[in-house]
């Protein structure tokens, strides 16, 4: 009983040491953003900023070059920990990057501060192996709950990518999730796109439109995640020295800028509007936000992977609606989740993703879409580590 009351506790301090990293990573996120649009000129700076972020993670990185995927390995079966070094590094890469304009996320990222600042508050106070793995596996949801205050969906993840001893890490999980939320709220940001939905008519087509759109919304994430290891492999193939892979990758970026618009830098999350709305989307709005991603991401550029696919996920439902003759805004909310999760392998997160955001009447489209989009993803890879 006493061990259980510490994890807890320990899971509600590094909740709230992530709540308080997470408000400082998305006020950061957003004034990168906003300088990039006020000053157009620093996406000209890509390129450099890729060599300083390639550098800083080839020369110091360390162990923190793993990622995520690092970070579940460590939940599921751990061996060493999770370095401290990794909060700041992604903190750090993750801003200059969105300052220039490169196309990543910020979950991810958020998952990797989570798993780093609670391993080495377990480290400092000298706790056993099995508790810090449990701990870790907590955080996963405490990143979710605290950068996208959605705490029921990162306890969701959790359950699906630490499969080992997850049941004992329920309590620490729920108990992190929450205290990031709490945190972030408390200090005043909120989120935004959220809309929720009324019940959807259940006309005889419905669950056909819904399992077409499943199956788009799948390849789309078989996609992603092939381009994304695809360029990474070919990347590591040409050229030699690490830090200059993501200069190649800024560079690319800025030649389609230059042919397409600045409208797939960074976030893009102002694409999701028209999508929730129900507003017209043009098809190839998700594949490019698809390959700038890819691009940014494959090249050596830090962030995360989940609002990108969100994106693409998003506008992808929006586009194909009227072919369809299905309600937009059910698709562009059902599919941004499910993009995600057909990616990573985690339908049941997706489900619970959509709901929390958008409400219980998402819940039967989000299972039949998930589950369909699952299928058509084929085995997964964006977190590689976890399978």
């Amino acid at each position: 009983m006493m061990a259980k009351a510490r994890l807890a506790l320990f899971a509600t301090i590094g909740g709230a040491l992530t709540g308080l990293i997470s408000y400082a990573f998305l006020r950061s996120l957003d004034w990168a953003t906003n300088t990039r649009i006020a000053h157009g000129w620093l996406v000209w700076l890509l390129p450099a900023v890729g060599l300083l972020v390639g550098a800083a993670y080839h020369y110091l990185g360390g162990r923190a070059k793993g990622g995520t995927p690092a970070v579940i390995e460590q939940g599921h079966l751990f061996t060493h920990g999770v370095p401290a070094r990794m909060a700041p590094m992604i903190f750090g890469g993750s801003v200059v990057g969105h300052l220039a304009g490169a196309s990543v996320g910020r979950e991810g990222a958020a998952l990797q501060m989570a798993g780093s600042v609670t391993d080495s508050a377990a480290r400092l106070a000298r706790l056993p192996a099995d508790q810090r793995r449990l701990l870790i596996a907590a955080s996963l949801a405490g990143g979710w709950g605290a950068v996208f205050g959605v705490p029921f969906t990162g306890i969701a993840f959790m359950l699906q990518v630490t499969r080992r001893h997850r049941w004992q890490a329920l309590l620490p999980a729920a108990c992190s999730a929450f205290a990031g939320k709490v945190v972030v709220d408390a200090l005043g940001y909120r989120m935004t796109n959220r809309p929720h939905l009324p019940a959807p008519r259940w006309v005889i087509a419905l669950p056909f439109q819904l399992l077409l759109a499943g199956i788009a919304f799948g390849l789309v994430a078989r996609l992603f995640v092939w381009l994304l290891h695809s360029i990474r492999a070919q990347m590591a193939h040409l050229v030699g020295w690490p830090p200059a892979r993501p200069v190649v990758g800024g560079v690319a970026t800025l030649g389609l800028m230059v042919l397409v618009g600045r409208d797939y830098l960074g976030l893009s999350s102002t694409l999701l509007t028209p999508a929730f709305a129900g507003d017209h989307v043009d098809w190839w709005v998700p594949l490019l936000k698809l390959l700038f991603t890819a691009i940014a991401l494959g090249s050596g550029f830090v962030g995360g992977e989940v609002l990108p696919l969100f994106v693409m996920g998003g506008t992808l439902g929006a586009a194909i609606a009227p072919g369809l003759h299905a309600p937009a805004p059910l698709l562009a909310t059902t599919g941004s989740a499910a993009a995600f999760s057909a990616a990573a392998g985690v339908m049941l997160t997706g489900v619970v993703l959509t709901v929390e955001q958008f409400g219980w009447n998402t819940l039967l489209p989000a299972l039949i879409v998930g589950a369909t989009a699952r299928l058509a993803a084929g085995r997964p890879g964006l977190y590689v580590a976890h399978h």
